[in-house]
């Protein structure tokens, strides 16, 4: 679950972990329902953009997903959308963007400047991506800062 800074949306994620639901705090609606995959997951993440236009997650599957949340037209759709009546899996919005840091490793995200998103693992791993409106997504930096080793060293 994640609130924005302006504290007028809220975001919760579904218990299998492949939907992300956004809702307005003063009249409770849903504004939008997003998709993050169809395997269910553990999601570590949900955090909105300065200006809540955009939302990330990461989760257990190695991926961190941006979403629009005011243009929401940025968003892919499945192209089975057009079909009808396959029913609301097909009709949900997918990432605008993702990119993958390691699988299993607990991480948060969060966004830099720009259109730029962060990870950071619990492995020590640093993970900077910037996004476009068209979906592409380019790593900017990587860092490790911890260094894993035995405490019996000391």
């Amino acid at each position: 679950m994640a609130i924005n800074q302006q504290g007028t949306q809220v975001a919760t994620a579904s218990e299998k972990g492949t939907l992300i639901r956004v809702f307005d705090t003063q009249t409770k609606n849903m504004l939008i329902e997003l998709r993050r995959g169809a395997d269910p997951a553990t999601l570590y993440c949900i955090n909105f953009s300065h200006d809540s236009a955009f939302l990330c997650v990461s989760s257990d599957k190695g991926t961190v997903h941006v979403f629009a949340l005011k243009n929401t037209s940025l968003n892919k759709r499945s192209s089975l959308a057009k079909i009808g009546f396959l029913g609301q899996y097909v009709e949900s919005q997918w990432g605008l963007a993702n990119f993958t840091v390691p699988a299993e490793r607990p991480c948060i995200c969060a966004f830099g400047s720009g259109s730029s998103v962060v990870a950071v693992c619990v492995d020590g791993t640093y993970h900077k991506y910037v996004f476009t409106p068209d979906g592409n997504c380019n790593r900017e930096s990587y860092d490790v800062f911890l260094e894993l080793g035995d405490d019996s060293e000391w």
